[in-house]
């Protein structure tokens, strides 16, 4: 009996069983930043301390720097486990929090420099255990999230970790509207504490991140990570990071102070655009992760910094000291909320899916979060200086209000834009141009798109499916592609015919031609024809080489639709072959087929072909087509099918008014006789004389004079149509319709 090797690391059902966890572990946390460290709570009780600006960018930059040290103990943190590495460290720096509830005794017996002193080393503590957990967190991660939906992930806890802050944030705007002095602070910090302990507990329920103790397993050594640092793509990675947290980070850490001191908002108020920047990444967050998931991590991340680019030239016109101060402010947070979640989104998935390989993630993420503590201390330190050196700064400049921020908000623009150029080299994870990815936004009904693919998902039965697909079709939106795909493949055949009708609606996409092409080539006859129509009607001429082949087919119904949808895409090249084939076709469908391409095509050598086969053709519906084959070769389709439905109303005055209106055209140019011959014509048509009207007219079309009002190839058409008015008369009116069809669109000048 063979022995089972078993797994060297979770299964994929573990990870799925253990993902609840991490969303509620996460939501939990996230209360516990909103009270801490991590939100406008500790920058205003910074400032309630009268903390300069430069010690407070000094103190934020101490969360950064400390990711240093995950150059020096990546190894140990993979021989110890990524997993307890992250809980045993995870949990310290909330024991170290719980000291900040000692800052007003610090305060009361040392004064405010001891104070500072005090909130300093807790601070580096803090930053210090975080920086050691996140070493272990950021590998084990990569492992306990499937790579399939990892955006999907990430939006959920996204959406599950945003309505945890909002609620926070909400709670904390209330107790620091409170007349508690220090204590409304202190209030919030233990009871983030508390949370941040109950998020240990269930941090500690996920699987994975066992130790690295395999003897066959390679051990990291700091020779790897240096090759890790010279990885180009994570090079290119960490240059744009770094562009792009130099631009927005300073003033992202700041910007509450600018709202307190510069736009006039209380303090409970700038704790408030908290929630508004949450409800924007919450309304967000599925569509992102979806896209992320479904078209590349890298679009998603473009489109998150070109936001982030716009977001400056708000707050730089937003109105100060008004009433409508807080209105504008708490849009233009919404909409940085849409900013932080396609950015954090794009990049995170990106970074675990492309820039690190899986296989080397110890060293990779090493490299990455201590490269990433450098950047974001260093802009912090920066950014608190910056505030302090331009304190002095106020005036006008057009219509921009200068300020001590101002320089903030340019290199916030500056700096981004310069990250797109670097983000562009960036090695991406799927094929989808950034452009592409915006534009599936702006083709089609993208709303009507999204809600009808969500309903699609959720049809219960055959009619609720089709229903559904013809829907997603109507949107004619690239963002259904996948669901269009995926119709095709239905076991359900009339969801399959509807799939093609519904794409036939559509814009064309290589994805949907490629499984048109497949559906053409395959086994079932009726969607293969159908698919052949769909090729035609959806206009991508990528499709020409197969349906040419289908001209080929076994089978009469692909080569009709195959030479039908030619036609369609006005590819002359097979102009001959259709024409040799319509000569010696018996089987009346393919003859018909190969005449309505060769009208399309305006195949004007073939017309003396199709006035024969139109002599010969019984069946009215037959006879009407071959005439609008006929008629296209004059151009002008419109024309022809408004003469052909006046026609089956009242023949005599549908070609009265014809007449009179071509009489009008001429009256300078035509001889006398001519024009008596028209009048005579259009007379004995309004008499609804039909016999008497016909008889004039193919007078006067024998009487035209050669090359003078129409060329030859009208000639040539009105002579045959008179032949065929001369044998049949009145029982043929299609001869009718088309010779007034050539007398109005062929005629010269």
């Amino acid at each position: 009996m063979t022995a089972i090797t078993p797994p060297s690391g979770p299964t994929t059902a573990d990870k799925m069983r253990g993902l609840p966890w991490s969303l509620a572990a996460n939501a939990a946390n996230s209360v516990f930043a909103q009270f801490t460290f991590f939100g406008s709570v500790f920058i205003l009780f910074l400032s309630e301390l009268s903390i300069s600006n430069t010690q407070i960018g000094i103190l934020l930059s101490l969360f950064p720097f400390m990711g240093l040290v995950a150059l020096f103990i990546a190894p140990a943190v993979a021989r110890f486990g990524y997993k307890r590495t992250y809980i045993t460290f995870w949990g310290l720096r909330k024991v170290m929090t719980a000291f900040l509830l000692m800052v007003p005794w610090v305060l009361s017996q040392f004064g405010p420099e001891g104070a500072v002193i005090f909130i300093t080393v807790i601070t580096a503590g803090f930053g210090l255990c975080r920086a050691i957990a996140e070493t272990g967190y950021y590998p084990w991660i990569q492992e306990f999230v499937p790579a399939s939906i990892r955006g999907k992930y990430s939006a959920t806890n996204n959406v599950i970790s945003s309505l945890t802050s909002m609620l926070a944030v909400g709670v904390a705007s209330y107790v620091l509207g409170l007349a508690l002095g220090l204590n409304r602070f202190m209030l919030l910090f233990a009871v983030g504490v508390v949370f941040g302990g109950l998020s240990v507990w269930m941090f500690s329920r996920i699987p994975g991140g066992a130790p690295v103790r395999d003897a066959s397993a390679k051990r990291v050594t700091y020779r790897d990570m240096l090759k890790a640092a010279r990885d180009r793509n994570l090079l290119l990675y960490l240059g744009g990071i770094a562009l792009l947290a130099f631009g927005t980070g300073p003033l992202y850490s700041f910007l509450p102070l600018f709202m307190e001191d510069q736009i006039g908002l209380s303090e409970s108020n700038v704790v408030s655009l908290a929630t508004a920047a949450l409800i924007g990444g919450l309304l967000s967050s599925h569509l992102l992760g979806w896209s992320a998931d479904r078209y590349g991590s890298k679009p998603v991340m473009i489109s998150g910094v070109v936001l982030k680019i716009i977001l400056p030239f708000g707050w730089l016109l937003m109105p100060r000291n008004t009433d409508a101060s807080l209105f504008f402010a708490l849009l233009i947070a919404l909409f940085q909320g849409v900013a932080d979640i396609a950015w954090a989104v794009g990049s995170g998935r990106l970074l675990f899916v492309s820039v690190v390989p899986s296989e080397r993630k110890t060293e990779f993420m090493a490299v990455y979060y201590a490269a990433v503590g450098i950047i974001g201390g260093a802009s912090q330190v920066l950014g608190g200086g910056l505030l302090d050196a331009f304190s002095g700064i106020s005036g006008q400049f057009l219509i921009f209000t200068l300020d001590p921020f101002t320089p903030l908000m340019v290199a916030s623009v500056i700096l981004p834009l310069l990250s797109l150029l670097v983000f562009r080299r960036v090695r991406a994870d799927s094929p989808v141009s950034v452009s592409e990815f915006a534009g599936m936004f702006v083709q089609g009904n993208p709303v009507y798109a999204l809600e009808t693919m969500v309903r699609y998902y959720r049809a219960r039965d055959e009619r609720s499916t089709v229903v559904m697909t013809e829907k997603m079709g109507q949107a004619k939106s690239p963002l259904t592609v996948d669901e269009m795909v995926e119709a095709l493949a239905d076991p359900r055949f009339n969801v399959r015919l509807e799939a093609i009708i519904s794409i036939a609606r559509m814009k064309p996409h290589p994805r949907l031609t490629e499984a048109l092409v497949h559906v053409l080539n395959g086994t079932e006859l009726a969607l293969s024809a159908m698919s052949a129509w769909a090729l035609g009607r959806m206009g991508d001429n990528t499709a020409i080489p197969t349906l040419r082949a289908g001209l080929d087919s076994g089978y009469r119904s692909i080569q009709g639709q195959t030479a039908r949808a030619l036609g369609t895409l006005g590819d002359r090249e097979i102009i001959p072959l259709l024409h040799e084939r319509l000569k010696t076709e018996t089987d009346k469908g393919l003859m018909m087929a190969y005449a309505a391409a060769l009208g399309n095509l305006r195949a004007t050598e073939t017309i003396d072909t199709l006035f024969d086969l139109l002599r010969k053709t019984e069946n009215e519906g037959a006879r009407m087509e071959l005439a609008l084959s006929l008629a296209r070769m004059m151009g002008e389709e419109h024309h022809f099918i408004r003469l052909l439905r006046q026609s089956r109303s009242d023949p005599g005055t549908a070609a009265s008014q014809e007449l009179s209106q071509l009489r009008n055209r001429l009256s300078h140019s035509v001889s006398e006789a001519m024009r008596t011959m028209l009048l005579d014509s259009s007379n004995s048509f309004a008499r609804d004389d039909l016999d008497g009207g016909i008889t004039a007219l193919v007078q006067m079309i024998r009487a035209l004079p050669p090359s003078a009002y129409y060329d030859d190839l009208a000639l040539r058409m009105l002579h045959s149509c008179a032949d065929g008015l001369e044998a049949c008369g009145v029982a043929r009116l299609e001869y009718l319709i088309v010779a007034l069809h050539v007398l109005h669109s062929g005629v010269r000048g």
